[in-house]
């Protein structure tokens, strides 16, 4: 990819996930969500430097040190000369991941849908199986409560900041429950915007997993995003995550590129 794509899809990616202070310098866009996540808790490369990079890197540590938090980066493909000056300034790598993109047009996910089922139908047969005890909704309000039992989230303050980073996000919003035996089973969300959909707090219910909820979850969320508009279908994941990285390819993701975030020691 190159560097102006990778650019616009992090800056679609962080539209998707909305810090709750949000400031731009220089080109870099500084986030702060109350210390909860990297990506509402970091800086990203959005255009190239016009200020020395030395001096800018100074000014976001003042910032982050001022409300207690180390500084972070996240860098991409895109920002080797930024990576390497802070790795060189005592940096830590942290939850280095890849970028995955689907076209929903290519033929290799028309094979995966075609193949979804042993049943001979066709795709709009197809399709509605797919969505059978799935619900879809452009509010969270109902989606929240299985989403936080599956992650195991108790901490009221975590909740509250998830909460409020859905909340912020402006574009179009898309909540995928799957059911099975009448119990929510596996969540997701998408965030949709200029065609492309971000996939992201995917997870199935750890009692149900292995029955091939995850896969039925993925393609729901791909195909109500493509009848919502959304020709790619997007994700960022985690690369020791091997078991989600396995279901994506065989979905048709492919990688476009890598991130990490870059993290002050202090």
């Amino acid at each position: 990819m190159k560097i102006n794509e990778i650019r616009e899809l992090e800056k679609k990616a962080a539209n998707g996930w909305t810090a709750n202070e949000i400031s731009e310098y220089d080109g870099w866009e500084i986030r702060f969500g109350n210390g909860y996540t990297g990506r509402a808790n970091s800086v990203s490369v959005y255009e190239d430097s016009t200020k020395r990079m030395e001096d800018k890197v100074v000014y976001c540590e003042n910032l982050y040190a001022a409300k207690g938090l180390p500084c972070n980066f996240k860098v991409t493909d895109a920002d080797k000369e930024l990576s390497d000056y802070l790795l060189n300034r005592g940096y830590k790598v942290v939850t280095p991941s890849d970028v995955m993109i689907l076209d929903t047009d290519d033929e290799e996910f028309k094979d995966v849908l075609k193949n979804s089922s042993d049943n001979d139908e066709d795709l709009e047969s197809k399709k509605a199986e797919i969505f059978k005890d799935v619900i879809f909704s452009d509010n969270a309000s109902e989606w929240f409560d299985p989403y936080f039992e599956f992650e195991g989230f108790t901490d009221e303050k975590k909740i509250e900041a998830y909460k409020q980073f859905h909340e912020n996000s402006k574009i179009t919003k898309l909540y995928v429950t799957v059911f099975y035996e009448g119990e929510a089973a596996a969540v997701a969300s998408c965030a949709i915007e200029d065609e492309y959909s971000l996939l992201h707090n995917v997870i199935v219910d750890k009692k149900y997993r292995g029955l091939g909820l995850g896969k039925k979850l993925c393609l729901a969320a791909i195909l109500k995003s493509k009848e919502m508009g959304a020709k790619y279908s997007y994700l960022q994941v985690m690369k020791d995550n091997e078991t989600a990285v396995n279901l994506y390819k065989k979905l048709g993701y492919k990688k476009v590129y890598e991130y990490c975030y870059l993290k002050q020691s202090i």
